[in-house]
């Protein structure tokens, strides 16, 4: 086995990383046996696959972050050292492997955030570090003065790589501001720029274009080809063959919880990787206004934290019958704007916001609002507890609540598990959300937001982390809600290719104000 004869080698020629005859279980969810897989230094591999297929499960078990139920993970890190793992676990020279995936984030909003809200309260988000504090040595490198651990790295060597990766990712303006006012893709970067500057040997990361705009998915490409090039090996787990760096030499292929095919990214390729669709060209918007009654009305809206302006006098009408994209760059503004519709923010009462013919501030509560609005967002995915078996998570859609609280009806029960059954999640109705796979977790999600037929449908990034079929999947459902007739629908994403067919008019966003479209 290959993973055997790197064991028996010399050091010299021991790969940096192998798994050998590795199984690995989740809790209830997918479970890869029997998997052999060396990465020589050198190489950069993409773990290729479709949502559930466990793409997530093996670059944790790779990066240390979870046991192995069988088999060994062996690391040479450093020169004339072999460090193994087992399912007993191990410890690892601080930096040397790297993850950042979804969980980081997750873990970040956990512990600066404890709801979702909490970045819209003036009082709550100027609180907690910036992105200046968490790109310290002492935050990236975890130094404590109290443990005796060797020395971490040269003071001058990380200052040169810390200024790379704020330079790399574009994050100087940004490193004054307080983390949770960032944006989703803003916090990827964050996340990313964190990992570079701790210098890691091996760097594992997994669905890093997701939340990220055109221009810094083309930026992440650059910098993931320039990292290919230098010292540090590369292993990147995405569910989209078009994401592949340019710098990738091997592909690992999962399919059912099953590696089919690895090896050379040519001789893998024709096996794992589809033909990509043909993109659909992004719908014109209709420039005459619908007749309906309007669910949005905003007038100059005007958002500010301190100095810093978020939105700048945005116009934004939207009808019964329309179905808007609502397009721009990381930190354009877009989640703050949905913040006011969803009764989110308090800023929407400093100004002329109407939702569902209600001027805010009117006595209206938030939950009157929520009531009548569907939502999906990267967000609410943070925010939603792990613990939660599927079918109630559906459920909550009911009460707009982050949790079941309440005693459900059974006609609500029956049409929660028909929302399910049209996403192909039938078999997830009994399971918690932690045990499916982030791509399949959205989906759930976007059930909950489906569940009430809501008069007003927000769908922030709903095929965030899906691959080519389910989000085909998604869109066809979306097209579906617009057809009946029942929803408008306000449809987010950073990829026009990605927007369903239904969609009649454009926003698009850039730095707070609104970019008129092409006539």
């Amino acid at each position: 086995m290959p993973g055997e004869q790197a064991a028996q080698a010399p050091l010299a020629s021991l790969p940096l990383a192998s798994l050998i005859d590795v199984t690995i279980r989740a809790n209830g969810g997918c479970s890869l046996s029997g998997v052999h897989w060396d990465i020589y230094p050198g190489q950069r591999w993409a773990i290729l696959g479709p949502n559930g297929s466990g793409k997530s499960l093996l670059a944790a078990a790779l990066a240390g972050r979870i046991p192995v139920a069988r088999g060994t993970v062996l690391h040479q890190l450093r020169e004339g050292a072999v460090e193994a793992h087992d399912l007993r676990g191990h410890h690892r020279r601080r930096g040397q492997v790297v993850c950042v995936s979804l969980a980081d984030q997750q873990g970040l909003a956990a512990k600066y955030a404890g709801y979702h809200q909490a970045r819209w309260n003036a009082s709550e988000a100027e609180a907690g570090p910036t992105v200046e504090a968490l790109l310290t040595r002492h935050s990236v490198e975890a130094i404590n003065p109290f443990e005796i651990l060797p020395e971490p790295s040269d003071a001058q060597a990380f200052v040169a790589r810390r200024a790379r990766a704020i330079s790399l990712l574009g994050l100087a303006h940004l490193l004054h501001r307080p983390v949770k006012q960032l944006s989703n893709g803003e916090t990827r970067k964050l996340l990313l720029a964190r990992a570079l500057a701790g210098g890691p040997r091996l760097l594992v990361l997994d669905d890093p274009f997701a939340g990220l705009d055109v221009a810094s998915r083309a930026d992440l490409h650059r910098i993931l080809d320039q990292l290919g090039r230098g010292e540090t090996t590369l292993v990147i787990a995405t569910s989209r063959a078009d994401e592949i760096p340019s710098c990738v030499t091997h592909l690992l292929a999962l399919d059912r919880c099953r590696v089919f095919a690895q090896g050379p990214r040519a001789t893998v390729s024709s096996m794992a990787m589809p033909a990509t669709p043909d993109r659909p060209t992004l719908p014109r918007a209709r420039r005459v206004a619908g007749t309906g009654a309007p669910l949005v009305d905003m007038r100059s809206v005007t958002v500010r934290y301190g100095e810093t302006t978020i939105l700048d006098g945005v116009d934004f009408t939207v009808r019964e019958s329309e179905h808007w994209a609502l397009l721009g760059p990381n930190g354009a503004g877009k989640s703050t704007l949905l913040s006011l519709i969803l009764a989110d923010n308090p800023q929407a009462y400093a100004n002329d916001v109407r939702i569902l013919g209600r001027r805010r501030g009117s006595g209206e509560s938030i939950w009157d609002i929520k009531a009548r609005i569907g939502w999906v967002a990267p967000e609410l995915h943070l925010h939603y507890p792990p613990s939660m078996r599927c079918l109630d998570v559906v459920l909550s859609g009911f009460f707009a609540s982050v949790g079941l609280y309440r005693e459900t009806a059974a006609a609500e029960t029956e049409r929660a598990r028909r929302c399910l059954a049209a996403l192909a999640l039938e078999h997830t109705q009994e399971r918690t959300l932690g045990e499916l796979s982030q791509g399949m977790q959205r989906l759930v999600l976007l059930a909950r937001a489906m569940v009430r037929n809501p008069r007003l449908l927000i769908l922030d990034e709903p095929c965030q982390g899906l691959d080519s079929t389910h989000t085909r999947e998604v869109n066809l459902a979306v097209d579906g809600t617009a057809r009946e007739g029942g929803s408008s629908i306000i449809y987010v994403t950073h990829r026009e290719d990605d927007l369903p067919s239904c969609i009649t008019h454009v926003l698009r966003l850039e730095e707070g104000r609104v970019k008129p479209e092409p006539t």
